[in-house]
């Protein structure tokens, strides 16, 4: 059985344990909710979560056993801290190609936290720029909710400003693609860029 190694960086966090299903398969990843952050690969199989997160992850009064955290992966099966509905953390290929420009605030919320919010993405000149001609405020421009207007211009009846939410949500698409953690790439390859 191969090792699963943690993502560098985000050991010893304290957190539980989430899970979504990509194309009908279950994975479970640890998650920090102090931080919004996702802190493990994406694992399929029960056991081995647990395993992974009594080695590299905490609770608040310290480190648990495998038994203990086993408790908490079976019961992300049914229930989650960081979406309502179960249907908002269930995914499949066709439709994350086909909204690759488009994507669910559930979706984005999660790819910024396995990302762990990595705000480089608002330091590129023609993003900037792109903000710029979608309208959004100067101020808002730093901050990953402005993509939420960049969403609904990418349909605008003007065509600068369609095309200029299209470039940023292409940017975004690579940015975040380039800097998922772990394994998530290839468990979202349907968002890889084209």
């Amino acid at each position: 059985m191969v090792d699963i190694k943690p993502i560098a960086g985000r050991v010893g966090h304290v957190g539980g344990i989430e899970s979504m299903t990509v194309d009908g398969r279950r994975w479970f990843f640890g998650f920090d909710y102090s931080m919004d952050t996702a802190v493990s690969p994406l694992i399929d199989d029960p056991a081995r979560m647990a395993a992974f997160a009594s080695e590299h992850m905490l609770q608040t009064d310290g480190p648990h056993d495998a038994a203990y955290w086993r408790d908490l992966v079976d019961s992300s099966v049914e229930m989650s801290d960081i979406v309502g509905e179960d249907e908002d953390r269930t995914f499949d290929s066709e439709t994350l190609a086909a909204q690759r420009l488009t994507p669910s605030t559930q979706l984005m919320y999660l790819m910024g936290a396995a990302t762990a919010w990595n705000d480089l993405f608002f330091e590129d000149d023609a993003v900037q720029a792109a903000f710029a001609t979608i309208g959004v405020k100067e101020q808002d421009r730093e901050d990953w909710e402005c993509l939420d207007q960049c969403i609904a211009a990418v349909g605008s009846g003007d065509a600068g400003v369609s095309m200029a939410a299209a470039e940023v949500m292409t940017a975004y698409q690579r940015f975040i693609f380039g800097n998922l953690p772990a394994n998530w790439p290839e468990v979202f390859a349907a968002l890889a860029p084209r």
